[in-house]
């Protein structure tokens, strides 16, 4: 997916449709994000933030407005949603941000035919959902979705994985990461990337409650077909993910993996499934579930913006309703 986004249309979903009031789920005041970062996530992190200069670069970027450049074109072409806009998704959306205790970011809706969403952004960090991943899937999994992005924000990954979203895409364009250095420095970030996901995807499992859910939507991003769904079965789709890991008993098969893993920004489906269906069965995770998990020390309030009065985020250099800087 390139960075300018094109997007050609839009779709709303029924406004008179509204999210159950009566959630039973469990929310997490103060959680931290060490109370659910995956320790793989937590090393790599370290190993990326060893590479010298990328920190300096991508700022330079962020200067520049390349946040501020992909934000204007999704308020053109895209659905901002809020309360009055998409309520079904925003009440989704509000739950999720109430369950893990932090500030709505700006959500979107774009039209696009590819499945996905992400997050990017520094200053002011946003979600953006792709059409065709709003169709594919049901309620709960659709706020398995928004609850991984929103784990990303949790978790601070939100300046790295730009910067992971940025390089994949252009870095040979405008960066020319050739050789041995440039190589190893986008292997590093990948390798990060990768096992992000799998901290984000703990968030996901934190905000539906529902482990059943969140293999639902890992099958359908792997399988990618509403008509077939009926067909296929969890468990033969974690037996799959054992079945993937057998594949290296040999050595030959285990570069083949390699090779082909090394590319990814993601995880492989079925191993997401698997970490994320071991993950629900642990003290962890059943901790959390009760209550016992890392707290934040002080909690910041909202603010009014100095120049329209507007109530925003503490995290916003910008007002989104004026424009104005905040930081003054």
């Amino acid at each position: 997916m390139g960075i300018l986004i094109l997007i050609t249309g839009f779709i709303i979903m029924s406004q008179t449709e509204t999210a159950s009031s009566t959630s039973t789920r469990r929310r997490f005041p103060r959680l931290k994000s060490n109370a659910f970062e995956h320790p793989e996530d937590t090393k790599a992190l370290e190993a990326v933030r060893q590479v010298p200069y990328i920190d300096k670069i991508f700022k330079k970027f962020m200067e520049l407005g390349l946040e501020r450049i992909v934000r204007i074109q999704l308020f053109g072409q895209a659905i901002h949603v809020s309360p009055k806009q998409c309520p079904k998704i925003y009440a989704l959306f509000k739950e999720a941000c109430d369950i893990l205790d932090m500030h709505e970011p700006d959500l979107f809706l774009a039209n696009n035919p590819y499945v996905n969403a992400f997050t990017f952004g520094v200053d002011r960090p946003f979600i953006v959902l792709h059409s065709s991943l709003v169709d594919l899937l049901e309620e709960d999994e659709l706020m398995a979705v928004i609850g991984h992005e929103l784990g990303h924000v949790k978790s601070g990954h939100v300046l790295y994985r730009s910067i992971v979203f940025v390089l994949v895409h252009l870095a040979t364009r405008f960066f020319g990461l050739g050789g041995a250095a440039g190589l190893g420095a986008m292997a590093a970030l990948l390798d990060w990337s990768r096992k992000s996901e799998l901290t984000a995807d703990r968030a996901e499992l934190l905000v539906v409650q529902d482990i059943d859910a969140c293999i639902r939507l890992h099958m359908k991003l792997a399988g990618g077909s509403k008509s077939v769904y009926n067909q296929i079965n969890a468990q033969e789709f974690l037996r799959q993910a054992d079945s993937y890991e057998e594949i290296d008993y040999s050595m030959l098969n285990k570069v083949y993996k390699l090779l082909y893993e090394l590319k990814l920004s993601h995880p492989v489906p079925v191993y997401r499934a698997k970490e994320l269906k071991t993950w629900s069965t642990s003290k962890q995770y059943t901790d959390l579930i009760n209550g016992k998990y890392s707290t934040q020390e002080t909690i910041i309030p909202n603010r009014s913006c100095p120049h329209c009065g507007t109530i925003i985020s503490p995290e916003f250099f910008f007002c989104p309703d004026c424009g104005k800087n905040v930081r003054v």
